[in-house]
């Protein structure tokens, strides 16, 4: 069998009489069909287990043959799976007709064939049969990748104790997790409906309940509701549900669906908040009296009380404030890996279309697809930087050009009615920063200042180079970008929660909250500040504090500046080890344009056994993959062959435990071109041996 054929693309041929087995063969091999002659019904039975796309039986075949086999067979078939069968059967009258047929009739996905037939309609028939069987194996895939997109969300949810419901408006059908159920004083195994959900919750709350389903029902918006329920024990909960409203084809709202959260403590917590403040309030209402009755120790004893409560607010706040940012890098991470695999793959084949393609327009179209990809890489930063847990790319950056570059972009995107003017302070020094991150953050703030002025106003984007006087930076010299608008401004009571994540005053529909977080997270990265200033009516000032970058620091290469032209052919025998099928193929296939030898592993471990039988010049390793990441992988191979040249491609979102086995230098990001991977493996060859740029063998 070719190797490139996989098992499960054979089409099996029962044919027992004669020399009508190898003609078959020979007819369908003709024409590129890989199959295999089976010496009788056990055999055949044998390879189905194993693995086929297709079975070509003709009816002697089933002379004597025991068909409970081949029902129990059928009978373990997954729910994607309907096997088909091509029979040949001899042209008879119907009191003739082979007795097995009537039986496959009934039991098999099959295609009848009358003998004699000529070459081209067995051809055809064994060639749908197998097309059949192909589309099978995508269903099995598409089912595949549904259940990891489920067992994903369940975590998800576990993970933050959320249940999930969904209710059918027609009908009042809702199903629930067990979570859900455990909310509701429910066990796992109960039954709960829409009626038991009603009767839990407290009857002071009841009707509320009703009036915010009615009102999501009929504007078709998300709600938020939180309200008291009652256990079968009688015990009082706080549950807060969450939820929107499916419409259908034409707009009507057909289901409800959204999450719930046990939100006692965190109630508890707040009435005891509310009662130590009350208390306090009467203690002031009576403080002038108090003062004059009693002693020094009196006023000691109150302003110790004061501190205590303060700082158990603040502890509690930034305890909270932790924990929600711990869960959400966490769950960032996975995402980012599983979508920069998939912005890799994407961006790399185009990458190869483009500069092997000859025709012009299937290269403008491939550059067109490009750039739409690298807009979704950059996407995915942004959704990592306001969990400040993101590596950033930081590099000395010219903060004039890259200011001066977006004054088209920073002037359509905030419209005509705002006049926006720029003041950018001669001979700037360059400052630390990720050019791409920092570009970002500028015009979101810019953005964010658009909002604020609904009616028009004035944007200045100020550049100036000022000194930390305040403490809170370390002492020195800082690049100061200031966007200063003249809106409604921000009150002072909530602007100290401006840079929290997920914090917004603007409507539901309108702000996700992530902007300053995001900005907060780059400039703190940076090893600078981000600060806000604001007065109700007269406006707000963003300012963002990046260090000056050292005079031996060389600025970042400029990207547009690399031409897309394939390096010359280069030498070498490197190991790709890489868990994902399609990122690991468009590696493997680059490697090979470039000129090198490669071979190739689906994980740590066949990667380490490779490793024991083949000399290598490089190894390229992903970072997350079952079993054994890797920096485990790394590890492993420094023990061993230690003079080894090793790259990490990754694209996952925490690179500290990247940066403990390696250095970034060594580290290419996801998604990256072909150019990106040629000059990452030619630097480590280099590196590793810089007299003729060839590396050692590991062994």
């Amino acid at each position: 069998m070719p190797i490139d054929v996989p098992i499960e693309e054979r089409i099996l041929i029962l044919a027992p009489q004669g020399r009508d087995a190898d003609v078959i063969r020979q007819t369908l091999s003709q024409h590129g069909l890989n199959c295999l002659i089976c010496a009788g019904y056990a055999e055949l039975m044998q390879q189905l287990h194993i693995g086929a796309g297709a079975a070509l039986i003709t009816e002697e075949g089933f002379n004597g043959a025991d068909f409970s086999l081949l029902h129990q067979w059928l009978e373990k078939q997954e729910s994607w799976s309907d096997f088909p069968f091509v029979i040949l059967s001899a042209r008879q009258s119907g009191q003739n007709r082979h007795p097995a047929l009537d039986v496959l009739e009934h039991l098999v996905n099959m295609i009848l064939l009358e003998r004699p037939i000529n070459a081209e309609t067995l051809l055809r028939a064994s060639v749908s049969a197998l097309r059949a069987r192909r589309r099978q194996y995508l269903s099995r895939r598409h089912l595949q990748e549904g259940a990891r997109s489920e067992e994903h969300l369940r975590l998800a949810l576990n993970a933050g104790q959320l249940g999930s419901w969904s209710l059918e408006l027609a009908t009042s059908v809702l199903q629930v997790s067990a979570t859900c159920k455990r909310h509701f004083g429910f066990s796992e195994d109960s039954e709960f409906t829409y009626d038991d959900l009603l009767h839990a919750i407290h009857p002071n709350d009841r009707q509320r309940h009703r009036d915010v389903i009615e009102t999501a029902v009929a504007s078709s918006k998300d709600f938020s509701i939180e309200y008291q329920v009652l256990w079968p024990d009688q015990s009082v909960h706080w549950i807060q549900i969450r939820g929107q409203t499916v419409l259908n084809r034409i707009g009507i709202p057909v289901r409800m669906a959204g999450i719930s959260l046990d939100i006692s403590d965190r109630r508890e917590a707040e009435n005891h908040l509310l009662e130590n403040q009350s208390a306090l309030r009467r203690f002031n209402d009576t403080l002038e009296l108090r003062i004059q009755e009693r002693t020094s120790e009196l006023a000691q004893a109150n302003d110790r009380l004061m501190r205590e409560m303060a700082e158990r607010e603040r502890t509690q706040i930034a305890l909270m404030q932790a924990q929600k940012m711990e869960a959400i890098g966490r769950l960032t991470g996975g995402i980012a890996h599983d979508f920069n695999n998939l912005l890799n793959v994407i961006i790399g084949n185009v990458d190869l279309i483009e500069r092997l393609a000859d025709n012009e327009r299937i290269k403008r179209m491939a550059n067109s697809a490009r750039n739409a990809t690298k807009r979704g890489a950059k996407l995915t930063g942004q959704l990592l930087a306001f969990s400040r847990n993101q590596s950033l790319d930081l590099k000395p950056v010219e903060i004039e050009s890259l200011v001066e570059g977006m004054k088209d972009l920073i002037a359509v995107s905030v419209g005509a009615n705002i006049h926006v003017t720029f003041e950018i302070a001669p001979g700037l020094p360059r400052a630390v920063a990720d050019l791409n991150q920092l570009e970002m953050a500028i015009l979101n703030l810019a953005i964010n200042a658009r909002d604020a002025m609904a009616d028009g106003g004035n944007l200045q984007i100020i550049v100036s180079l000022r000194d930390a006087a305040d403490g809170i930076l370390t002492s020195g010299t800082y690049v100061v970008i200031a966007v200063k608008d003249s809106g409604s401004g921000i009150p002072q009571e909530i602007l100290g929660k401006v840079f929290d994540p997920f914090f917004t005053t603007k409507p539901v529909d309108k702000g996700t909250g992530l902007g300053l977080s995001q900005v907060y997270g780059i400039a703190n990265q940076s090893g600078g500040l981000a600060r806000i200033d604001s007065t109700v009516g007269k406006g707000t000032t963003v300012e963002v504090w990046l260090p000056v970058a050292s005079v031996e620091a060389v600025p970042a290469p400029d990207p547009q500046s690399q031409e897309l032209q394939l390096p010359l052919k280069e030498s070498g025998n490197i190991l790709v080890i890489e868990d994902d099928n399609e990122v690991r193929q468009f590696i493997v296939e680059s490697l090979e344009i470039l000129g090198y030898a490669v071979q190739h592993a689906e994980n740590g471990w066949f990667g380490l056994e490779k490793l024991q039988h083949e000399n290598f010049d490089l190894m390229i390793v992903d970072f997350l993959m079952p079993g054994m990441n890797g920096a485990e992988v790394i590890a492993a191979v420094r023990e061993r062959y230690p003079h080894l040249p090793i790259i990490m491609a990754t694209g996952y979102a925490d690179m500290q435990a990247v940066e403990k086995v390696i250095g970034l230098d060594a580290v290419l990001r996801k998604p990256f071109q072909i150019s990106d991977l040629a000059g990452s493996v030619k630097r480590a060859l280099n590196a590793n041996h810089p007299g003729n740029g060839k590396s050692p063998s590991a062994h």
